[in-house]
């Protein structure tokens, strides 16, 4: 039986790019109707994105991909919200909407009329769901920030991904982006719930600096309480050596991740054919092996460098320790246990045929996701969605001449 799931919900979306818009992509492969405002013209920055980051190479794809990955299932109407008669529309369009998601600053917010004051005073129901680099406060409020800066960066996790006097590593695209739009979902949704409860709607703020700092969390507590910052994590120097990653003989790599180290260490030492080890007065405790655990890091990674990967992942595959393969995304995108688990999905494109996308990561089991449309052209629903606001033909005619929507 398949229940309702956010059919009847309609959500307005003012700015671009990912952590807000891959919010509003969610509710939408839940049924909610979800309207993209972007300017007429240019559109939403993450149209051209993809050509820009591929257009060294020459080698970019029929289909843009980012596109469909962070706008599919949504409507485009295509509005100059600078103008009167633009914030007009808009707020038109939010009288009768659920959810208002906007990664706009606070003097944007004032600057376009958007403000929640203003937007509760339309519409008592609306939820505003603001997502900014820094927070709504705070010297940096009215600072733009992407995630390799606002996340990455300015978080901490960055300086904390690098290995002795190694620069530390560039973030991957739209990282902090998708975890923070899981926070902007769930903030969404709880409020959602609480109108339900309350008939209140209200405005629920989430910050990419926050998120990677929550994302943080267990290094922050230990500054926090010591006032002693963190450091690096060097491979050699792991406190627990089968909690950490080795190199195969083809110079590829497993990662051990038993965190509940005394539990496994016989079996391991047994599997990886060093029963000796287990005894070994070095070693036998977790106290042990913290104290010597280069020596015992060098050893392990000695053994792993005397298999190839695969040999590994079929001798490890037949276990219950804690490993993973440190797979390439290639290899993720082919991955059986993703297949069974709707990790991808497929859809038949209606320009590129059938295609294989990242699923929603949340699995309801009665109220599954699923791709309704493709992502939307610049302004192709402008029209309807005007019409259905009460604009006459005529009105939207004089409006595209004017530049106010397109």
């Amino acid at each position: 039986m398949v229940l309702k799931g956010l059919e009847g919900i309609k959500g307005i979306e003012v700015g671009g790019v990912a952590a807000m818009p891959l919010a509003g992509m969610l509710m939408s492969t839940w049924g909610a109707e979800i309207i993209h405002v972007e300017p007429p013209g240019r559109g939403d920055l993450q149209r051209s994105l993809l050509q820009k980051r591929l257009s060294r190479t020459g080698n970019v794809p029929a289909m843009n991909y980012l596109w469909e990955h962070v706008d599919r299932n949504k409507k485009s109407i295509a509005i100059d919200i600078g103008t009167p008669a633009g914030q007009t529309i808009l707020h038109k369009l939010i009288a009768s909407s659920d959810v208002f998601l906007n990664n706009l600053r606070p003097y944007e917010l004032e600057k376009f009329k958007l403000t929640y004051e203003l937007l509760s005073g339309i519409n008592p129901r609306i939820i505003c769901a603001n997502l900014t680099g820094y927070g709504q406060r705070g010297p940096m409020k009215n600072i733009g920030g992407f995630d390799s800066v606002a996340f990455w960066a300015r978080s901490g996790v960055m300086s904390l991904l690098r290995e002795g006097d190694d620069p530390p590593h560039v973030s991957r695209p739209a990282y902090g982006d998708s975890t923070t739009s899981i926070s902007l979902l769930a903030a969404i949704m709880t409020a959602l719930y609480i109108r339900e409860r309350t008939g209140q709607g209200q405005e629920v703020c989430v910050s990419l600096f926050n998120a990677g700092i929550w994302s943080m969390g267990f290094d922050l507590c230990g500054c926090l309480a010591t006032g002693v910052d963190a450091e690096p994590i060097q491979r050699r120097g792991v406190f627990n050596p089968i909690r950490n990653h080795y190199p195969t003989r083809d110079n590829r790599w497993i990662m051990l991740g038993m965190t509940n180290a005394q539990v496994y260490w016989p079996t391991f030492c047994q599997i990886v054919a060093h029963p000796e080890l287990e005894n070994d007065p070095r070693y036998a405790t977790y106290e042990a092996r913290a104290k010597n655990a280069e020596e015992l890091v060098d050893t392990i990674e000695n053994v792993f460098r005397s298999k190839t990967y695969a040999e590994w992942v079929e001798i490890l595959s037949k276990t219950k320790l804690i490993w993973g393969p440190v797979m390439t995304p290639l290899e993720v995108a082919r991955d059986e246990q993703a297949r069974a688990n709707d990790i991808f999905v497929e859809f038949d494109h209606p320009r590129h045929g059938p295609v294989r996308m990242v699923n929603n990561p949340i699995k309801l089991s009665k109220a599954p996701a699923r791709i309704k449309s493709r992502a939307p052209d610049l302004g192709e629903h402008t029209d309807q969605i005007m019409r259905d606001l009460g604009y006459s033909e005529e009105d939207i005619s004089s409006f595209r001449k004017a530049g106010i929507v397109g």
